[in-house]
């Protein structure tokens, strides 16, 4: 399976358990570099540059628990706890954890287990203030909180602090072995690194100028998760995609074993803890093995909208959206995508969903037609609705009419030929709002086709800025910026278009956007499902 799924399980991560919470001592200064105690020990930041009006004080790469390499492979993260007086220079970003692809993207030039670290950037006089904890994208086999792009310097200078993360990936971090699946514990521990950095907020963000009884955790794609008992106050997640198929128990991991002189039965995994895991990377790439996720109802549960119905979720205030054209770059690499129908593309692979029905697909996305000129655009748009829009929807619209809780809804719909090298065809395509959210357009330049950011991009981003930070300010009241109103699933109204108006949201209409949601809501309660034997739905 080339297509390598891109994942974002925002909706269903931190598992239900409650740690108690240690009061810590006050932050203190020494010259431009502020020093803060933490449960990781001293720590020594260093004020940042002069890139916004507001000073800004930034501890970058601190470890929040233990190397994972060795024998912490494969296990929960393990709390850092010292009392040394030793200070850790917090002035550079950590590294990135072991990558699943060759290119695992702007920063992880630099790789090693040792890599649960986390970055804080506050106002140089911040005190209380909410919390953003950002989690990056990438599949969940690839990415860095190091990652330029998503640089939290412009969303502090906002007044609030800004905290990311790295978490384990790939093999590293969910292996499905046969033998944590037999002791009956979850091997999904890139989550579990999640919570872990969750905890490590609530310890210790008061030092660095945050309350921890305000804290909003997000992230893109792949990028954030929360269930019961979230220590959060608020939830954003940006272009979620429902939980994907899995490879048969113990298929992926055996590959690497086999490649590595380690049984495949029991004691693979002592085995292979005595490996390095740079030479278990050369063979995870090698062997073109997938690691993701695992449905195991311990951390990910099977049936999202059921979950949401029960409760058993955080009851917190959500921003949630999606991009106009989620799927254009999933489907760029597939092949069936470029047919003269989409039969073999509903098959396939890289949509995943191959017990949907062919003919009421033909109905819904039509090839030719307005709407999908070619088996291309329709490929996109099932890709997008399966994995996206309808989980956007759904969301949205049990949290506020089944728990009611405050939503509010958004998609964002710029296209511009600067922020792709595949130009205005890919649309606003995955990704595209990362910058804007981030505030981090100036990074449009240095990528392909190299063109600056325009004004008006410039004007999206700062209204995208305010109204990230408004809600992590209080997530009751929302954005509040101009036309964007709290979600109703009986107001067509209420889903805000984002990236087309420089001073506010203009009104979408839901109703419209999500009219193939019916159909799929008939298929996605029965996923994740497990691939055959051979890997393919169509063998």
């Amino acid at each position: 399976m080339k297509q390598r799924t891109r994942i974002f399980v925002l909706s269903l991560v931190l598992f239900a358990a409650t740690w108690p919470v240690e009061s810590q001592n006050t932050e203190s200064t020494s010259g431009h570099f502020p020093i803060v105690r933490t449960t990781s020990g001293l720590v020594r930041g260093y004020v940042g540059s002069t890139t916004t009006p507001v000073a800004l004080n930034k501890w970058l790469g601190v470890p929040f628990a233990e190397d994972t390499s060795d024998a912490n492979r494969w296990r929960p993260p393990i709390p850092i706890k010292t009392t040394s007086q030793d200070i850790f220079n917090a002035t550079v970003y950590g590294p990135a954890c072991l990558q699943g692809r060759a290119d695992g993207g702007n920063g992880t030039s630099v790789q090693s287990e040792d890599c649960l670290r986390i970055n804080i950037i506050a106002p140089a006089d911040a005190k209380n203030l909410p919390v953003y904890l950002y989690s990056f994208g990438g599949g969940f086999d690839s990415g860095s909180s190091s990652d330029p792009k998503i640089d939290g310097t412009y969303l502090a200078a906002k007044g609030i602090v800004f905290a990311s993360y790295n978490y384990r990936l790939s093999l590293f971090a969910w292996p499905h072995a046969t033998e944590i699946a037999e002791a009956g514990e979850t091997q999904n521990f890139g989550l579990l690194d999640t919570r872990a950095a969750v905890e490590w907020l609530v310890q210790n963000v008061e030092n660095f100028g945050g309350d921890p009884k305000k804290i909003t955790l997000g992230g893109e794609s792949v990028g954030a998760a929360f269930h019961e008992d979230p220590l959060i106050r608020g939830a954003v997640m940006q272009s979620s995609d429902t939980a994907q198929p899995m490879w048969q128990l113990n298929d992926q991991i055996s590959r690497i074993a086999s490649n590595m002189s380690c049984p495949t039965g029991r004691g693979q995994l002592d085995c292979l803890r005595k490996k390095s895991g740079t030479d278990l990377q050369k063979v995870l790439l090698a062997t073109g093995t997938q690691f993701q996720p695992v449905t195991d109802n311990i951390t990910i549960w099977k049936d999202y909208v059921a979950q949401t119905k029960a409760g058993h979720t955080p009851k917190v205030p959500l921003l949630i959206g999606t991009n106009k054209d989620e799927g254009t770059l999933i489907v760029e690499g597939e092949p069936t995508a470029y047919l003269s129908d989409i039969v073999q593309y509903s098959k396939s692979n890289n949509l995943n969903f191959p017990f949907a029905d062919v003919s009421e697909l033909e109905k819904l996305y039509p090839v030719p037609s307005d709407a999908f000129p070619t088996a291309y655009n329709a490929s996109a748009g099932m890709w997008r609705d399966a994995h996206m829009l309808c989980l956007a929807s759904n969301l949205a619209g049990l949290r506020t009419s089944a728990l009611k809780l405050p939503v509010w809804r958004y998609r964002f719909d710029l296209v511009a030929s600067n922020l792709n090298s595949r130009g205005v065809r890919v649309g606003a395509f995955h990704g595209a709002d990362i910058r804007f959210v981030m505030g981090t357009w100036r990074t449009i330049v240095l990528s392909q086709p190299f063109v600056p950011a325009t004004p008006e991009e410039i004007a999206v981003s700062d209204l995208m800025v305010t109204a990230w930070t408004n809600f992590i300010k209080d997530p009751q009241k929302g954005p509040q910026i101009p036309g964007w109103k709290v979600y109703d699933p009986n107001n067509t109204e209420t889903l805000a278009i984002l990236g087309k108006n420089t001073t506010g949201a203009d009104a979408g209409d839901h109703f419209l956007a999500d009219r193939s949601c019916a159909y799929w809501n008939t298929v996605l309660p029965v996923y994740p499902q497990t691939f055959p034997k051979c890997g393919s739905w169509t063998c």
